[in-house]
């Protein structure tokens, strides 16, 4: 299982922007086990489960997610001979419930009305203390950010020297992860995050809907440490839907539409921090072909010219 998760590839993506030649880094996390950088953390928080002792030969394996996460416990659990309950927001793209399904998960949706996400994350706590479960509890579980620093972070340094890291928080594994690890190795390494402007819990306390999958949860993660982060970017749907369609369309990169916000987030943070900037693109499309991506048709109006991209 470990050979199927991480050391994906590390691109350097040129573009025109402001009528200059530009650059930014994107570590390409598609490669992993089910097409996304949840596979680092789900392996990560149930093989410290079992090396202590917590993740028995009959305990069910719980959780709350807005898709990525549950897809890769289930599939991992699956390989493990484990029951997975998932717990999910029901305005998530259908193809996350159904790989679900396929990989023999129990999935529970609950609709905003409902509670939307933080009902999930009480039922989800409420079936694991019911049926003496391991609630994998992704948004506090410390395993979540050891990935990332050990895996994620280390893999970008065996490329790169990076002056600046910024991704979107949903967890805030990604980011916190990733960025201990770069900063550690450069102290003056720049840690940027991005949130969907209708649902800006740090910046601005917003709370409405938004159509960027795996990020903005409508609260701020206990893994998330606000202190760390320099600055905060803002990107509407429009702006992450356009970006994902012209990386795919422009370049055949395949990414979901929190890909395209991280992406255009890095175009921005390179105006102000010079030298190398590195994002992630957390999956592919597959998963978005019946949400509003699917349909999206570009409008041109971002200023970005994608010229070509080059593996590290």
């Amino acid at each position: 299982m470990k050979g199927l998760i991480g050391d994906t590839p590390l691109i350097k993506i040129n573009y025109k922007y402001k009528e200059k030649r530009r650059s930014v880094y994107a570590k390409i996390e598609y490669y992993n086990l089910t097409g996304s950088i949840k596979d680092r953390v789900a392996y990560y928080m149930l093989r410290s489960a079992m090396e202590k002792g917590i993740l028995k030969e009959d305990t069910p394996i719980v959780e709350a997610t807005s898709g990525n996460t549950g897809i890769s416990l289930a599939a991992i659990g699956a390989s493990l001979k484990k029951k997975v309950v998932i717990f999910m927001p029901d305005w998530v793209s259908k193809e996350r419930e159904k790989i679900l399904k396929m990989y023999g998960a129990e999935v529970h949706l609950y609709s905003k009305e409902e509670g939307g996400f933080k009902r999930c994350i009480l039922e989800a706590k409420k079936y694991a203390e019911e049926h003496q479960g391991f609630l994998t509890n992704q948004f506090s579980n410390l395993d979540n950010i050891r990935a990332h620093k050990e895996t994620t972070g280390k893999e970008i340094l065996e490329k790169i020297t990076v002056d600046g890291f910024i991704s979107g928080i949903g967890t805030g594994g990604t980011l916190m992860g990733i960025g201990e690890a770069l900063c550690a190795k450069n102290p003056s390494c720049h840690l940027w995050a991005l949130e969907p402007k209708n649902m800006s819990i740090l910046k601005t306390g917003v709370t409405l809907s938004h159509k960027i999958d795996g990020i903005g949860d409508e609260f701020i993660p206990d893994l998330v440490s606000p202190n760390k982060i320099e600055n905060i970017l803002l990107i509407t749907d429009e702006e992450a839907l356009e970006m994902a369609s012209m990386l795919a369309s422009d370049l055949g990169l395949g990414v979901g539409i929190s890909s395209g916000a991280n992406f255009l987030a890095a175009v921005k943070m390179e105006e102000e921090v010079k030298g190398n900037i590195v994002t992630v693109f957390p999956d592919d499309l597959k998963k978005y072909i019946s949400s509003d991506l699917g349909a999206w048709q570009k409008c041109g109006k971002l200023g970005i010219e994608l010229l070509d991209y080059e593996i590290l």
